[in-house]
């Protein structure tokens, strides 16, 4: 072989291994006229708990409490096998593992018929794995096994990617769900079954140029363009100012520490963990914290846990500000109070809540929706900044 063809050669081998190297811009979907129920409210409640409260048992098997319907406004497009498979999915940073319905799941389950499912048999790439895993829901359980294929996002293909497939999902809690599954996008340490999130084999296969994602969400509930999640980049469009960047603390979760919580010059706390969990869109914190912050609002607790404002006074309520790596974050009266539905009635909803016997704080779509945010698994680190307004 001469010179010249070696050199086209490693030209040729050097571009087929960075191909995919690329930026994913996934758009998500929100739904139109978006206004949450109480029973969203609790389901969301219990699938925090379930995350963050309640540990894994032995092996793959962990214990859940859920009840209601999560419904999240949130959501985005993949695909599974070839030919392709699509999904309407949560990209969740508060979980790690990917599941969807399997087409062998029971025919009984609603929550199941009423999505797209996934058909190994009809893909050419599919890999059999088998193991089971159990998710305890409470009164029911999400049970499936894993299974391997190829798994794409914005074109982009992660192969060998394992995943569950969900043949028994809980009671109502996805039945009304506008997505069919959940793509986690946190650690792996905290995976079901030892799985390599979707995230981190993109990574190591080399499909992004960076190994980064950033969300950004449009703060409008009339909107079917949701907004983006990027994967492999930011775009500085998206935000106004600088990113403060903090240091995740435990990579378990995208945990960092918060400086300050402040609102009508009043700490209400210092120093303290969170996590940044695109998965709920509550604002979560320890009971005490809980009760003063609202007390401060004038929100009045309904003895479960949550907090209502009359809905003639939110526009005169004070801001909160969140203090993180020397920045100040400031959430409006509009960002922390939402609007939701119950027997045809709308009551204002104080988004700070509470988990009993959870110390960790919890910052979810009320926040990092006012906030363009970035989770760095490179350089294991958190970003905020401003969202652009246009």
């Amino acid at each position: 072989m001469n010179k010249l063809s070696i050199v086209v050669s490693v030209l040729l081998a050097c571009l087929v291994s960075h191909s995919w190297a690329k930026i994913a811009r996934v758009p998500l979907r929100a739904q139109a006229n978006f206004t949450k129920t109480h029973d969203n409210i609790k389901a969301e409640k219990s699938i925090l708990a379930s995350k963050y409260l309640v540990e894994a048992t032995t092996g793959s098997v962990g214990k859940e409490v859920l009840h209601n319907y999560y419904n999240m406004e949130y959501y985005g497009l993949m695909s599974i096998g070839n030919p392709r498979q699509y999904f309407n999915i949560l990209f969740d940073t508060g979980s790690s593992n990917l599941w969807v319905p399997s087409v062998n799941c029971l025919s009984t389950n609603l929550a199941c018929q009423n999505h797209n499912k996934y058909n190994s048999s009809a893909s050419s790439t599919y890999v059999a794995n088998g193991q089971n895993v159990s998710i305890q829901y409470g009164t029911g359980s999400m049970a499936g096994y894993l299974s391997t294929d190829t798994v794409r996002v914005d074109n982009i293909p992660i192969e060998s990617q394992s995943f569950l497939e969900a043949i028994s999902e809980p009671g109502t809690t996805f039945v009304n769900a506008p997505f069919a599954g959940i793509w986690g996008l946190a650690f792996k340490s905290i995976a079901q079954g030892g799985v390599t999130p979707p995230l981190d084999n993109m990574i190591s296969q080399g499909l992004l140029d960076e190994p980064v994602i950033s969300f950004y969400l449009k703060r409008n509930g009339k909107a079917v363009q949701g907004g983006e999640l990027i994967f492999g980049g930011i775009d500085s469009s998206l935000y106004t100012g600088s990113l403060t960047y903090v240091p995740v603390s435990v990579a378990d979760y995208w945990q960092f520490e918060v400086t300050a919580l402040k609102t009508q010059g009043v700490a209400i706390a210092k120093n303290f963990q969170a996590i940044a969990d695109s998965g709920t869109s509550l604002i979560v914190m320890p009971e005490e914290a809980y009760t003063e912050m609202n007390s401060l609002i004038g929100a009045t607790d309904n003895g479960d846990g949550e907090a209502f404002v009359d809905c003639d006074k939110v526009s005169s309520l004070k801001n909160v500000n969140f203090i993180i790596g020397g920045t100040i974050f400031t959430l409006k009266p509009s960002d922390y109070i939402s609007e939701i539905s119950e027997n045809d009635v709308n009551y204002c909803l104080s988004i700070f809540s509470y988990l009993e016997g959870n110390s960790l704080w919890i910052l979810g779509d009320a926040f990092i929706g006012k906030f363009y945010t970035v989770f760095d698994k490179g350089n294991l680190k958190v970003g905020f900044a401003p969202v652009a307004t246009s």
